[in-house]
């Protein structure tokens, strides 16, 4: 009797671990706590209470993870915290990233028709305001890249910047990373 009470409390400990670490997602999307509360949090549940910062919950049927959710959730701090925690950048956030290029696009010009670029879209990529998102989305690529992000998972992305002929700037991005990673 006494060894049943002993599993049965190990295997609630272990349930209830898992069920304190999935609060960090509640966190993460909590619109009334600050990011640097967030990150506070998030470092505790980490450090003092040894949750894995690659945990996926039951009920992400995407397969998102904390990054994803603080990236979604304009996080930043938390974001960058997650990243020097050691979390593994995956293919969604890389999706993510080349929807807001195709919304961002649409946006500002017709956007991208039956698999090619309206003539106004070729215009607006030469201005400035476009420079400007692109260079702040390749900063964040880098970033991911640098956290051990594997460069193949940008093909969604690749293949966006392609129909609008700027594609180059992010193949010498990736190619860097890839050069890092076999360095290693």
């Amino acid at each position: 009797m006494k060894q049943l009470a002993i599993i049965i409390f190990l295997i609630t400990s272990l349930y209830s671990h898992e069920a304190n670490c999935t609060d960090m997602f509640a966190m993460i999307f909590d619109k009334n706590m600050t990011d640097e509360n967030t990150a506070k949090c998030i470092e505790y549940y980490i450090d003092e209470l040894g949750c894995d910062t690659n945990i996926v919950p039951s009920f992400a049927n995407d397969g998102s993870n904390l990054l994803d959710a603080a990236y979604e959730n304009n996080k930043t701090k938390t974001f960058d915290l997650l990243l020097n925690k050691g979390i593994t950048p995956d293919k969604w956030l890389t999706a993510i990233i080349a929807t807001e290029f195709l919304v961002f696009f649409r946006e500002n010009s017709d956007g991208i028709k039956d698999k090619k670029a309206s003539p106004e879209l070729l215009e607006f990529i030469k201005t400035p305001k476009y420079n400007e998102f692109k260079e702040e989305k390749f900063k964040l690529i880098k970033k991911l890249l640098d956290h051990g992000q594997d460069p193949k998972d940008y093909i969604l992305l690749q293949k966006v910047l392609t129909l609008v002929n700027d594609e180059k700037d992010l193949e010498n991005l990736l190619k860097d990373g890839a050069k890092k990673e076999l360095a290693q």
